[in-house]
């Protein structure tokens, strides 16, 4: 697939509000009832994640109801998973892993397929949402506010350090592009991921997630339930012996590799 071609079936973000409306009737019920479950199942397992969190002053309850939570939203709306490329990542290493962003579905589609210690680079809005924005910021997620972009490095570099010396190997996901794609295409990527490798010189898996956006672009309020997703992981680029002279040759090889591996048809 060539460079900036990665469309999603030619949707575009004016064409969403049809093709709701182009939904037959029953998967239109299906998805507010989708919405209203997630809501739901958020609020259920959030309360005794930040119970717990707050009496233990650990978050494991986090980190284990995380993967549940997605899958009950996954099979709440129909969507299927698939997979390739794990056996790339070794368990006993830490990366960063660097993806496109489509849709919230991302988050639950990750967290529920892949095995992983993953730790998020969030933006600070999400902190408003009720339940899941206090279980956010109680976690070891990173929190950012996009608007204060050194803030914001000085925080990542604090929290990489801090998992590092926990000695437990980790995930840090990035997605690069900074915010979900407005029209299912991959748009320019930011630097913040391959810079924060190449400082800590930790090795980068390019991850390409497809078919979320189809489920629930940008700024749409329903879910478009019964689909599936696809995540392709590459294979690990080592950051060992670069500098961050090859910092923007590395972003351009990450996102051509995460175009190359992103399916349109998904």
């Amino acid at each position: 697939m060539r460079k900036g071609t990665s469309m999603t079936g030619g949707h575009t973000t004016a064409a969403a509000p049809s093709a709701i409306r182009s939904l037959p009737f029953w998967k239109l019920v299906w998805g507010v009832l989708a919405d209203v479950l997630v809501a739901a199942v958020t609020i259920l397992l959030a309360i005794p994640a930040i119970v717990a969190t707050i009496v233990t002053r650990r978050t494991w309850a986090i980190d284990f109801l995380a993967p549940i939570w997605s899958r009950i939203i996954l099979f709440i709306c129909g969507v299927r998973v698939d997979v390739v490329g794990l056996e790339h990542v070794d368990p006993n290493r830490s990366y960063v892993i660097i993806s496109n962003h489509l849709s919230n579905f991302d988050i639950w589609a990750t967290l529920a397929a892949l095995p992983l210690r993953l730790r998020f680079v969030a933006k600070e809005e999400l902190l408003r949402i009720p339940f899941f924005g206090t279980a956010l910021r109680m976690s070891d997620h990173i929190v950012i506010d996009r608007s204060k972009p050194e803030d914001a490095v000085a925080r990542i570099n604090a929290r990489v350090a801090a998992q590092a010396q926990g000695g437990k190997p980790f995930c840090l996901l990035f997605y690069a592009e900074g915010t979900r794609s407005p029209d299912g295409q991959i748009h320019a990527f930011k630097k913040g991921g391959v810079t924060l490798a190449l400082r800590t010189g930790l090795p980068i898996i390019p991850l390409a997630i497809s078919g979320t956006w189809k489920l629930l672009p940008k700024n749409a309020l329903l879910i478009r339930p019964g689909g599936k997703v696809k995540i392709v992981l590459a294979p690990p680029i080592e950051t060992t012996g670069m500098t961050l002279d090859d910092r923007d040759a590395l972003n351009e090889r990450v996102r051509a590799t995460i175009v190359e591996n992103f399916d349109p048809d998904y």
